[in-house]
C-alpha cells in the first residue's frame, strides 16, 4: 500500500472481549457493543463461587452468540485491536 493510499484511510481501535475456557486451546474472541461491562460481569461470576450457571452473550463479530457454563470459564481479558477504516 502506498503512502498516499494509507493517508486516505483512518486508523481505528476496537476492543475485543476474550474468554478462556477449560479444555480449549484457543480462547473465544467476541466483539461487543460494551465489552467493559461484559468483562466486569464475567469477572464477578468467576470471583463468586456458586453453583454452575449458564449464560449467553450476543456479539457483533464473526461469532454472533455464545453460551457458557460459569464453571468452565478459566479467565477473561480485554484486548485493544487497531484496524483501518476506508
Amino acid at each position: 500500500m502506498t503512502q498516499q493510499q494509507f493517508n486516505n484511510q483512518q486508523l481505528k481501535q476496537k476492543t475485543a472481549f476474550i474468554v478462556f475456557v477449560k479444555g480449549s486451546i484457543a480462547p473465544v474472541v467476541l466483539y461487543l457493543n460494551d465489552p467493559i461491562k461484559v468483562y466486569e460481569n464475567v469477572q464477578s461470576l468467576i470471583r463468586n463461587p456458586q453453583a454452575p450457571r449458564v449464560f449467553e452473550i450476543e456479539a457483533n463479530g464473526p461469532v454472533k452468540k455464545v453460551t457458557f457454563v460459569t464453571s468452565e470459564i478459566t479467565g477473561c481479558a480485554l484486548q485493544d485491536e487497531m484496524y483501518i477504516q476506508k
